[in-house]
């Protein structure tokens, strides 16, 4: 008996067409059922049934050897192609993926056109059987061209790029996804729906009578090969579940037309190895608005049209709406719900709809809730549009070695991943904080950003962290493009830091990979880090160098006792790095042109706070002799002189007098007009409380501009300005009073003080101090 043959054209997502499907196979009773997915994802698929994975979830088809060739193929409990395979395991029939197989796919040349693959469930179009988007290492899928069937301004686009635009035009409607979900999702759990889906396909393909691309005819030449083999194997009823557009071709009498070519077609095509297995994925990712050209515009509401009758729809969809805006502490009462419901039935209804759909819900909620305001709604539009589901994966599930280690640390750190933004706040003083903290930091030396360090004020920023936490399903391919560095978190990163320090090539960076790895407790890295820094630091003569890495390492002296890491080798590298610093900078800070000394200055600033928070009191005391020197030899930049005076001053390693002596021979006759003004531009960096509490350096300077030339002192007057543009108002006021022979500052009276009554408290400020 030969086989009987049945093509069922569906829209992927589209949920009134997975209720006609599941009406279909009731009533066929197939006995093998054709998907459209790619080959290679058969085995993976036939997980589907497991209770442990729970949709929304990606079949990740990727090749071993090259993380950047892999194909997301998303699925949602409301897909067609998951239902039909949920409908094969409960029913004993066979399931079979017959689109090309990523094997294929992955080894065509490039001048073949690439479109966004469909899985069996892949995307939400109507015509084009979709495909799931290719995805490189990165974090993020790319954004691929929307389908024929999945474009919103339907109106203008042409015939051959949207066939069902056509369609409904020639019904009344300006958008092709409005009129197909509603002439065929809201009318659900109707069989005889993929006839009418099949003549129209054939007509559209037989007026557009335009060729496909390479890659289609391709997959349409694997699936009619799959399709004679599968019939030759003598089932009684063949069933195939594929996008609607490519039916017509599948058909039992087109077959034999087409044999000849497809084996022609098909002959001498390159392989790629390939893998395959379940990633969880979100509503947000299925979402076309998130960048996925096959995705659907409401996977939330997809999910409710599915599981609840459609007479009860639309009134379960505006309860959660009310229930959602009251926790918000927003006006919405039962008598609103109910009111919400009336309008969006009678939009429908002046719609000539027979059930109102999202856009009559969202209007309905905006006029009733919302005041007519949209802001108000954004949340229902987020959870019950879009929907904020993340599917789940059984634990046993086949992975790499590294993310098997990944998802035991995420259990036993209880760090859950979710698709929802989560702000983690971390005491780096509790283990487990710490341990939170140490897999964050080694995730994100492998480019895994799951969490987004956040910044944080105050003297508890050195002991505590807060994290931006969001899971993003494609970050799947950054753990498995880690793994070549290792089979475990901690292996991987210490491979990747390592292999960082071999490409640096100034000490800046391998200090900021350092603390990097100190962050995450990366031991195993830190004696090649440590190693790579004592080479590059032995052949440096750049001061910049010199400079830039001092901070980051003193910084990972400080972490070093928060966070428990052995810090020793880094304060056997700082030990050595400060003396050569020291005896180049002097020199480095001769024959410098203006921009040249501003961006030194920025950075022997930062050196000093440095070097001010090192223990060891010789190492200040070789920093404080390059200032010194600094400060007094002639041909240093005065921008650079007056700085180190600067600093040497606030620090008291340089006496009022001696300061003075240096102020009068920067502004001294003989020296030039520019050298003084950068002098004391760098002198009076972000303050004028030298000026206002040492009246000698007031003065001093006081007398050096009034000595000036008319013209001499116009020219200089704008370059000081820039020095004065710092004070605070209260600063420049004061000064002003100084300069116009006013008091600065009233002084306070002095105030009479009762020794004996003072000295009666210091026990008890002993007691409360710990002293």
């Amino acid at each position: 008996m030969p086989s009987e043959l049945r093509l069922f054209g569906i829209r992927h997502h589209g949920p009134g067409s997975t209720a006609s499907l599941l009406k279909a196979l009731d009533d066929y009773q197939p006995d093998m059922v054709l998907l459209e997915c790619p080959a290679d994802g058969e085995k993976a698929l036939a997980l589907a049934s497991t209770p442990e994975l729970k949709p929304p979830v990606a079949l990740l088809i990727y090749n071993p050897k090259q993380h950047a060739q892999a194909t997301f193929l998303p699925f949602a409990h409301f897909s067609p192609e998951w239902q039909a395979a949920q409908w094969c395991q409960q029913h004993g029939a066979h399931l079979r993926c017959f689109d090309l197989p990523m094997t294929l796919r992955f080894a065509l040349p490039d001048a073949v056109e690439h479109e966004p693959l469909p899985p069996a469930e892949v995307a939400a179009e109507t015509t084009l059987a979709p495909t799931p988007a290719t995805a490189p290492t990165e974090a993020e899928v790319p954004a691929t061209n929307p389908e024929p069937a999945e474009a919103l301004a339907l109106e203008e686009a042409p015939l051959h790029l949207d066939p069902i635009a056509h369609l409904a035009r020639l019904d009344g409607y300006t958008d092709g996804e409005r009129w197909w979900e509603a002439r065929i999702e809201h009318s659900a759990g109707h069989a005889d729906t993929f006839g009418v889906v099949l003549q129209m396909m054939t007509a559209l393909r037989e007026e557009l009578a335009q060729p496909e691309s390479e890659e289609t005819l391709l997959r349409e030449a694997y699936m009619r090969e799959t399709l004679r083999a599968t019939l030759k194997q003598g089932y009684q009823r063949v069933a195939v579940v594929c996008g609607a557009w490519h039916a017509p071709v599948l058909r039992a009498e087109e077959l034999p037309t087409y044999a000849k070519d497809d084996k022609a077609r098909l002959k001498s095509l390159k392989k790629a190895p390939t893998e395959a297995t379940w990633v969880p994925w979100t509503y947000e990712r299925l979402a076309r608005q998130s960048g996925y050209g096959a995705g659907v515009l409401s996977p939330a509401w997809y999910e409710l049209l599915f599981q609840e009758p459609h007479e009860r729809v639309v009134t379960h969809w505006m309860v959660r709406a009310a229930h959602l805006l009251r926790a918000q502490q927003i006006d919405a009462s039962s008598a609103h719900a109910i009111e919400a419901v009336r309008l969006a039935e009678a939009l429908a209804a002046v719609r000539g709809l027979a059930l109102p759909g999202i856009e009559e819900l969202e209007e309905a909620a905006v006029s009733i809730f919302g005041g007519g305001y949209a802001e108000a709604l954004e949340l229902v539009h987020q959870q019950l549009v879009i929907g904020e589901a993340l599917g789940e994966v059984p634990e046993d599930l086949s992975a790499s070695p590294l993310q098997q280690d990944l998802a035991q640390q995420q259990k036993a750190l209880r760090l859950k991943p979710e698709a929802t933004h989560k702000t983690l706040a971390l005491d780096l003083r509790k283990d487990l904080d710490l341990s939170r903290s140490h897999l964050l930091h080694r995730l994100q030396l492998l480019s895994i950003r799951w969490g987004q360090p956040q910044r944080v004020q105050g003297k508890s920023g050195t002991f505590h962290e807060v994290w931006e936490l969001q899971w993003r399903p494609e970050m799947v391919l950054g753990v498995l493009e880690a793994g070549r560095w290792g089979n475990t978190i901690l292996a991987a990163a210490s491979g990747a830091a390592r292999h960082r320090a071999d490409q640096a090539t100034d000490l800046g960076q391998v200090s900021q990979l350092l603390e990097e790895a100190l962050r995450a407790d990366l031991g195993p890295a830190l004696p090649a880090l440590v190693a790579r820094l004592e080479t590059l630091s032995a052949g440096t003569r750049d001061v910049a160098h010199l400079l830039t890495a001092l901070p980051p390492l003193v910084n990972v002296l400080r972490y070093g006792n928060v966070r428990r890491t052995e810090t020793a080798q880094v304060a056997q590298v700082v030990h050595h790095l400060v003396p050569r610093l020291c005896i180049s900078l002097p020199l480095a800070c001769t024959g410098l042109d203006r921009d040249a000394a501003s961006q030194l200055l920025e950075q022997i600033e930062a050196a000093h706070q440095a070097i001010r928070l090192l223990p060891e009191e010789d190492q200040q005391a070789h920093w404080y002799a390059a200032l010194h020197l600094i400060a007094r030899q002639p041909a240093s930049s005065g921008l650079l002189a007056g700085v180190a005076t600067r600093l040497l001053f606030d620090t008291q390693e340089l006496a009022p007098d001696d300061t003075a002596t240096l102020l009068g021979l920067a502004l001294a006759p003989a020296q030039s007009t520019d050298y003084a003004t950068a002098w004391v531009e760098g002198f009076l960096r972000g303050s004028g409380l030298l000026l206002i509490h040492n009246r000698a350096l007031f003065d001093l300077l006081d007398q050096w501009l009034s000595g000036l030339d008319e013209a001499v002192f116009q020219e200089t007057v704008p370059l000081l300005r820039r020095s004065f543009a710092d004070f605070s108002q209260p600063e420049r006021q004061q000064v002003l009073a100084l300069a116009t022979g006013g008091p600065a500052a009233t002084a306070a009276p002095e105030a009479e003080f009762d020794l004996e009554r003072g000295l009666r408290v210091l026990p008890v400020l002993r007691e409360l101090l710990g002293v």
